[in-house]
């Protein structure tokens, strides 16, 4: 009894739901030589793993790319930059050029190459004054586009990221900056390409370089034939100066993750440690849809009220189909705990109503939009834009439930009679318009009609039963019309929003041409759930039983073999056994007394001397 009692008891515990176990710890285990790095996962922005991710350090030629950011998003890459002299010449001696000389004339498209594959300075100076006018203002310009992007930490002095003292950023920043570049076609078209050439260069004449001057990418990571080779990486930006050290960006996709790693101060192992980090993220995170496990926000039941809108029965809402959460793989959907916020921020849809914050722990990582897919009660009711599914359109025709057209045609209804104000009190007697009242309403001394029994005018002349007009000056029930002019089915309004308490015209505020849903209350729910399990437990005690009893009859059956065996094997039959044991029976049975205390050990009632 005490193991089927476990055993009830733990199929009970499995059957209610519990509090699950504490998720997986965040992995560990990477370790990098630089002074700054990190790694990102670029959809969620997750961070991975970060070593003095948000203090400042030089960054070098990895500014070019917010540079390039600015210039693609300001620019037409067709037009033409004029290189001044001191674009070419306010530069370090011996820093990185594309060999532009003062005077030079090429497109905004040829400058971006040579700012992101060579890493032209003097073709960062040119952009910037194409841009702003001087290199200053192009800086304010870049400090305004990082705040944008939640950078904190840094403050950009000039657009190549040559040495100065205020010219700083953190990896964290650099990996926000990286984030927004890669979304942007052109720059991954740019950034990614391996080799360009320049045309009309004076110091590359065309009679010696036909095609354009060459130049190639620095970054090292996706070019096969280079021992940094790295599969996945497709896009970054290399950088170094005396007081920087080794910087460099990298962005990497396998699957359905992409990664960033930022490297900063490096100390000739920025390769090295790019690759740690990447193959950390890469080895120990898992990508995840969020609409195909989130199942909670996806439907809100009758009076839930959310971003002050109210629904009659049912709002139904959508998942962001592209977000995603990023958590260890030894993790699942369930571990990453959800929290619902009204606070939009800049990237949210148009129909955005709230968004779901992901934590893993205290990490954040990832979020979905829950998305405005349609509203209407359970009866169907609702309205389309141009008026249709049982609403009326502008031009008077009829709708169900007694709505009414702008230009006076007639709602549903019988049984009139006149309110004091000449409007309809009683179902479709003409009102002192022409118009019709519908279902035993009153009419607003607006034109709007009233509903429910007995509807005399508010002083207003709104209905006083269940009849207010919204602001717009349609009525707020049933058999309004909306702002313009056209009544949807059951008297819903344009917005297809019902107050609390709303529906009508026929009840249950239904219409003849809608479909009902059916829906079972949640008490109800968990009423036969609680049912289901009782039952299946009930029939794995019944079970344990009957198996329980099978089995010690197949062992008192193995038992009397034995006997039997044994008798044989000292000379005596069946037939005999079974004498001896009727015997035996009979004996036991006529001169029976209570033991004073049972023998552990059973003797056999015979023995053959």
């Amino acid at each position: 009894m005490k193991r089927l009692f476990a055993l009830c008891l733990a199929f009970a515990l499995c059957a209610v739901p519990m509090t699950a176990w504490a998720a997986p710890a965040w992995p560990s285990g990477v370790t990098i030589q630089a002074d700054g790095g990190i790694v990102m996962e670029a959809g969620t922005g997750t961070v991975l793993y970060g070593k003095n991710m948000d203090h400042p350090y030089y960054p070098a030629s990895i500014t070019k790319i917010l540079t390039a950011l600015i210039v693609i998003e300001s620019c037409d890459l067709n037009e033409i930059v004029t290189f001044s002299h001191d674009a070419v010449y306010n530069v370090e001696e011996d820093s990185s050029s594309a060999g532009i000389d003062e005077g030079d004339q090429l497109t905004v498209r040829d400058c971006l190459y040579a700012l992101l594959l060579a890493s032209a300075n003097e073709s960062a100076n040119a952009l910037a004054e194409h841009v702003s006018g001087t290199r200053e203002a192009f800086a304010d310009l870049m400090n305004q586009r990082a705040a944008s992007l939640g950078c904190t930490g840094s403050h950009f002095a000039n657009p190549s990221g040559l040495n100065d003292e205020n010219h700083y950023t953190t990896a964290h920043d650099m990996a926000r900056i990286a984030q927004a570049a890669i979304q942007n076609p052109t720059f991954v078209e740019i950034c990614s390409s391996r080799t360009y050439r320049l045309p009309n260069m004076k110091r590359a004449p065309v009679e010696k370089y036909p095609d354009g001057f060459p130049i190639a990418n620095h970054h090292k990571m996706w070019n096969r034939n280079d021992a940094a080779y790295y599969n996945g990486a497709f896009c970054g930006k290399t950088g170094y100066t005396s007081l920087a050290g080794n910087t460099l960006v990298t962005c990497a996709k396998r699957g359905d993750m992409t990664l960033i790693a930022v490297v900063l101060n490096g100390h000739l192992t920025h390769y090295t440690d790019t690759k740690a980090m990447l193959d950390f993220g890469f080895g120990n995170f898992q990508s995840l849809k969020i609409s195909e496990f989130e199942t909670t926000y996806t439907s809100l039941d009758n009076d839930m009220t959310i971003a002050g809108m109210t629904a009659k029965d049912t709002i139904s809402l959508d998942l962001d189909e592209d977000s995603r959460i990023v958590i260890p793989k030894s993790a699942g959907f369930s571990d990453a705990v959800p929290h619902l916020s009204y606070t939009l921020d800049r990237n949210a849809p148009s129909n955005a109503i709230a968004q779901v914050n992901y934590t893993y722990g205290d990490q954040p990582v990832g979020r979905s939009y829950l998305l405005l897919g349609g509203v209407g009660g359970a009866d169907g009711s609702g309205q389309a834009a141009d008026g249709t599914d049982g609403g009326q359109a502008a031009g008077g025709s009829n709708g169900n439930s007694g709505s009414q057209a702008a230009d006076g045609s007639n709602g549903n209804g019988s049984n009139g009679g006149l309110a004091p104000d000449g409007s309809n009190a009683n179902n479709a007697g003409p009102a002192s318009d022409g118009s019709n009242g519908s279902n035993s309403g009153g009419q607003a001394a607006d034109g709007s009609n009233g509903n429910g029994s007995n509807g005399g005018p508010a002083p207003d002349g709104s209905n006083a039963n269940n009849a207010s007009p919204s602001p717009d000056g349609s009525n707020a029930n049933s058999a309004s019309p909306a702002s313009d002019s056209s009544n949807a089915d059951s008297g819903s309004g344009a917005s297809g929003l019902i107050p609390p308490g709303g529906g009508g015209g026929k009840p249950g505020g239904g219409s003849p041409n809608t479909a009902t849903s059916f829906k079972i209350p949640s008490n109800l729910a968990a009423v036969l759930g609680i049912a289901a399990s009782l039952a299946v437990i009930t029939a794995i005690i019944v079970a344990v039983k009957l198996y329980v009893r099978r089995r010690q009859e197949a062992m008192a059956l193995q038992r009397r073999q034995r006997r039997i065996q044994r008798l044989e094997d000292i000379g005596y039959s069946t037939a005999e056994f079974e004498r001896i044991m009727e015997q035996y029976r009979s004996s036991t049975t006529s001169s029976y007394t209570p033991p004073g205390k049972r023998s552990r050990r059973k003797r056999f009632p015979f023995r053959r001397s």
